[in-house]
């Protein structure tokens, strides 16, 4: 699937390095009784920036080691059939080691279980409103909470911030992404609390840096550590940090077997419930189900849509927790014209004649019942989602789901001259050639798409359309134009996929000047559509920085293309959860994740 930003728009493919140790935890000590932090004083009056590690006078931090698990203590478990590569984000792309840094470092804003975008080390979220945003959208400014220290007792400050850009541009060093961050001419830091980020380029996505979340990786990074290193991702801090910013310090991992994170007594929204979170590593999500089942962890965040049905059956035992993510299931129709649109968006190959015509597009949206397959394969659980921005800031509520109409959809199909044969499927001419209504759909070969393709199968047949879906392992599916890849070349009827456009809402998977050919191999726009004003209108949210502007582009965007019937939004992939009835996790959202408010995790006996 391609994810907005990392070309997931490449699609992430999450690798884990599994060593295989043994070990035992060392023997915890007696927590100090937490003490109230000092109360924020007002930052003094800014002449010349003081030197990076000094702090207002009032400020002291609350501690310099991680609080000790005490005996008594409140402690949970978690399962991770994938071991960390490196928990510092700027080095990894597993889902899993992005899971530990919500716990152990953050950034200067995230996103929390509304899709709102909050703050975290900082005081408020820049807007053109606060000053925060220049006239241009050019430069960002960045102010800092009072008092913010790492785990470790030393202050952070703006010369972090500009730090953690330094270390991501650094040549000697290989992040797994500078997008963005190479986006910045510079960062200036008149006072500790205070980073003035100017870009190079206008760079809309700006919320996406330096912000830490599941989806994206933006922690600020402590210079005190890690100042005049370079070949980053190979530091031992890189990979195990010893000092945070987050609820959780680790303190001990030992490869195979399990890692123990224990309280920062500086976090910036005071210390955690709880007084210790272990993460053990299994093998597999089968392992995870039957450890749950015997109270030997406390929850696994990995569990697939397919697993809902078994894990209902376990309940209350075991809890399931389904959430509605930002992720989308689509089918979509080739739209590919050999000639272009005015000189743009050549396609190799020419799409299924019959998908030209906008009735027979609607015909087959209204024509699968997805509602069912929600309810069916995924027990009612996500949605069927109104457009391809489902369940973040920039979705267009005004529009609404058409639901599931043969009638409807067979009324549209005579319309467009399609009658229904001998054999039950509908013929029709189509550019001057008698055309029968079969087609190949082509997906990949997970549990969950067979199902899917095989009640729309049934669906459409109802209505004199011969649906055949075609399964192909994922790496076949996903493959590059060079190695014959048929969403690459357009080389098939209608596709399916999922897909998501978050945090940034930009994708250029419409853009005219994304259809792969031969001259553009590595084009995204896998719909092989040209629609200029489309393409234009969602360019046209790269313009401008200002929130409220791209979201009335956006807005526009999308019923755009639903009038058009352009892809048929099937279902809001489910995040699946399983915990035990104890673990208390509070509430949570696609774009948070269950880590991003964990200290108020707690437990209940």
């Amino acid at each position: 699937m391609k994810r907005n930003l990392t070309v997931l728009l490449s699609l992430l493919v999450l690798t884990s390095v599994v060593l295989s140790a043994c070990g035992t935890a060392a023997t915890a000590t007696e927590a100090p009784a937490a003490t109230e932090p000092p109360a924020a004083t007002e930052a003094p009056a800014a002449t010349e920036a003081p030197g990076a590690t000094e702090a207002p006078a009032a400020c002291t931090p609350a501690g310099t080691e991680p609080i000790a698990f005490p005996d008594g203590g409140k402690s949970v478990t978690g399962a991770f059939d994938q071991e960390p590569d490196s928990i510092v984000p700027y080095f990894s792309q597993m889902s899993f080691a992005v899971w530990v840094t919500q716990l152990t470092l953050v950034g200067l804003a995230e996103w929390d279980d509304q899709s709102n975008f909050v703050p975290e080390l900082a005081a408020e979220i820049p807007t053109t409103e606060n000053g925060g945003v220049s006239e241009d959208g050019l430069t960002i400014t960045w102010k800092l909470k009072d008092c913010l220290f790492w785990s470790d007792g030393e202050p952070i400050t703006s010369e972090d911030i500009k730090f953690t850009w330094e270390a991501v541009m650094d040549p000697g060093s290989a992040p797994s992404t500078r997008t963005g961050y190479d986006k910045i001419g510079s960062i200036e830091t008149p006072d500790p609390l205070t980073a003035v980020i100017t870009f190079a380029e206008l760079y809309p996505p700006w919320q996406t840096l330096f912000t830490q979340g599941p989806n994206n990786q933006g922690a600020i990074l402590p210079k005190h550590m890690l100042e005049g290193k370079t070949a980053l991702e190979a530091d031992p801090f890189i990979h195990q940090p010893t000092v945070g910013s987050g609820p959780f310090v680790i303190t001990e991992w030992i490869p195979g077997d399990f890692m123990t994170l224990l309280p920062n007594p500086n976090f910036y929204a005071g210390r955690a419930k709880l007084d210790r979170v272990q993460i053990r590593f299994v093998a597999d999500s089968a392992a995870s189900l039957a450890a749950l089942q015997t109270g030997d962890v406390d929850w696994y965040p990995n569990f697939s849509e397919g697993d809902i049905t078994t894990m209902q059956a376990l309940e209350p035992d075991v809890v399931l927790t389904v959430v509605a993510g930002s992720d989308f299931e689509h089918y979509f129709f080739n739209l590919g014209r050999t000639e272009g649109v005015d000189g743009r968006g050549v396609a190799d190959n020419e799409g299924f004649c019959p998908f030209k015509d906008i009735n027979v597009r609607k015909a087959i949206t209204i024509g699968i019942n997805r509602q069912a397959i929600v309810d069916e394969l995924l027990a009612g659980l996500t949605a069927v989602p109104v457009s391809q921005w489902p369940n973040t800031a920039w979705t267009n509520t005004n529009l609404e789901v058409e639901g599931y109409d043969p009638e409807a959809a067979a009324a549209l199909l005579d319309e467009a001259g399609y009658t229904v044969g001998a054999d039950g499927i509908r013929v029709g001419d189509c550019n001057g050639e008698q055309t029968r209504l079969a087609f190949n759909f082509e997906t990949t070969d997970a549990p969950i798409r067979i199902d899917a393709a095989t009640a729309a199968q049934a669906d459409l047949a109802a209505i004199g359309i011969e649906f055949t879906p075609i399964h192909t392992p994922a790496g076949t599916f996903f493959g590059q134009y060079v190695d014959g890849g048929p969403l690459t070349t357009g080389n098939y009827d209608m596709g399916g996929y999922t897909t998501g456009f978050y945090p940034d809402p930009y994708t250029d998977s419409f853009q005219c000047e994304s259809v792969p050919n031969a001259e553009k191999p590595d084009g995204t726009n896998w719909y092989h559509l040209c629609d200029p004003f489309l393409s234009d209108l969602l360019d046209s949210s790269l313009d401008t920085v200002d929130i409220a502007a791209r979201k009335a582009i956006l807005d526009e965007a999308q019923k755009y293309i639903a009038e058009n019937y352009y892809v048929i939004p099937m279902y809001a992939r489910g995040d699946v959860f399983g915990s035990t009835p104890r673990f208390q996790f509070g509430p949570m959202g696609p774009q948070s994740n269950i880590n991003w408010n964990a200290e108020s995790w707690d437990v209940t006996e």
